[in-house]
């Protein structure tokens, strides 16, 4: 029988997946294996592989569709089988007897609704197959001869410039796609419909106003642009808003010293080391945490309805910021990784993330995350939790600030800001504060990391 192709699920909490579009068409022969279709989901894009050999037929998904996990959107035909078909109801005929439409394949039905086709006016005859082919063939033969528009599901665009270009009415087929392999990329819409705006009359030559006249009424406000949520940045909105209407959330925070932590990396820095791996103050808070975490298991939690999980597994997330919003890369069993081996995995997890480049289980399994904006200068923030995680950290800047020694005089040291953001239903501020504490001493004191 047919091998269905399904909407797969990428990740735990995903509902739904976006066709960005066809690497194979309807009719090609396909190998077990081979990337038949691309598919977008609120973090990553993936190539989906055919599950079998065989024809590839019946697709029922056309790009910017946005489609149920596990719902069937294709099948894959061995030698000999044939396509189920969707037939539609049988209707009546002027109330005497019944007449059944014609069978139309899923895409071609789709097509044809897009562009406001009647099927029916399609069929020559009772019990007609209708394809997809069909639809293209009577579309083509309504435009002008001169024409050379493409059918606008063969167009190469992201569903954001789809959108956009439906609200400034813009012809796809006029624009020039600067993506990968020429996808038409939403700042692509925006350029023609700047390009294309008709434009701006004259000005009628107006009277110099005198010392009486009045400045004119305040407008509007003048929009710069508007910009379309994109799938990321849409999930990021929800997923944050649920975390602060959800989850009680408080912080803590502690500065630190952070002179011995520098020379540490400085050291590894120097000398290099075999993995060719450039070690960053990223990597190191990476393995405190993970040393303060394995200390203190209860922040390492997360909470679900009537229930606190603590994790085994110490797998930390770091904030990343890409063009399209925020990912959080994981690094797993953190607690079992030396600070090179952190090191090699955050390089390599930073780089993929900006090039889009993610598989899903890196993004998979995170049980505390945290996030450093000192690189940009900040001193200090508060995050917001990442669910359904317990605790998320927060990092400042290092600088040079007044620190008070124990006999009393003030020197300057290099100072950063911790901030610890949790949840309160699983954790309580003693709690907090005894692992900022510890963090506090693996920070100041590298020699317990070894």
């Amino acid at each position: 029988m047919p091998t269905p192709v399904i909407m797969p699920k990428f990740e735990m909490a995903q509902e739904t997946g976006t066709v960005l579009q066809w690497l194979k068409q309807e009719g090609d022969v396909v190998q077990k294996g081979d990337a038949i279709l691309e598919v977008e989901t609120d973090k990553i894009t993936m190539e989906v592989e055919s599950p079998a050999s065989g024809v590839l037929a019946g697709i029922r998904a056309a790009a910017a569709d946005v489609i149920p996990i596990g719902q069937t959107i294709a099948f894959i035909l061995a030698a000999s089988e044939t396509l189920p078909l969707l037939e539609s109801a049988p209707v009546r005929a002027n109330g005497a007897g019944e007449s059944a439409k014609p069978v139309v394949t899923p895409v071609a039905a789709r097509l044809a609704e897009s562009h406001g086709v009647d099927v029916a006016a399609l069929a020559q005859g009772d019990g007609k197959r209708i394809t997809r082919a069909h639809v293209e063939s009577y579309l083509q033969s309504q435009q002008p001869v001169t024409s050379t528009a493409a059918p606008i599901d063969k167009i190469r665009a992201v569903p954001a410039a789809r959108r956009l270009a439906r609200e400034l009415g813009v012809d796809l087929a006029q624009v020039a796609g600067s993506g990968p392999h020429g996808r038409i990329q939403s700042v692509d819409v925006q350029v023609a419909a700047a390009a294309f705006a008709p434009p701006l009359a004259a000005p009628e030559p107006v009277a110099a106003p005198t010392p009486t006249d009045r400045p004119p009424a305040t407008g509007q406000l003048a929009i710069r642009r508007v910009v379309p949520l994109s799938t990321m940045r849409r999930t990021i909105a929800q997923r944050l808003t649920a975390s602060v209407q959800d989850a009680p959330q408080f912080v803590v925070g502690m500065e630190m010293l952070m002179g011995r932590a520098q020379e540490v990396v400085a050291d590894l820095r120097s000398v290099g080391n075999d993995a060719g791996v450039k070690v960053t103050l990223t990597a190191f808070l990476v393995r405190a945490c993970a040393w303060s975490l394995q200390r203190h298991p209860a922040i390492n939690a997360s909470f679900a309805g009537t229930q606190i999980t603590e994790w085994a597994d110490v797998n930390i997330g770091v904030a990343t910021a890409v063009e399209e919003g925020l990912l959080v890369p994981v690094i797993h069993h953190a607690d079992r990784l030396s600070l090179i081996e952190i090191a090699a995995q955050l390089d390599d997890l930073s780089t993929r993330a900006r090039a889009g480049q993610l598989q899903p289980a890196d993004l998979s399994g995170g049980t505390f995350t945290i996030s450093n904006l000192g690189m940009f200068g900040v001193d200090h923030f508060t995050a917001i939790l990442n669910p359904p995680q317990a605790a998320i950290l927060a990092v400042g800047r290092v600088a040079q600030r007044p620190h008070v020694l124990e006999d009393g005089r003030i020197e300057a040291r290099s100072l950063a800001t911790f901030n610890l953001t949790a949840d309160h239903r699983a954790v309580d501020g003693a709690l907090a504060g005894r692992f900022l504490a510890d963090l506090r001493r693996a920070i100041e004191h590298p020699g317990l990391l070894l």
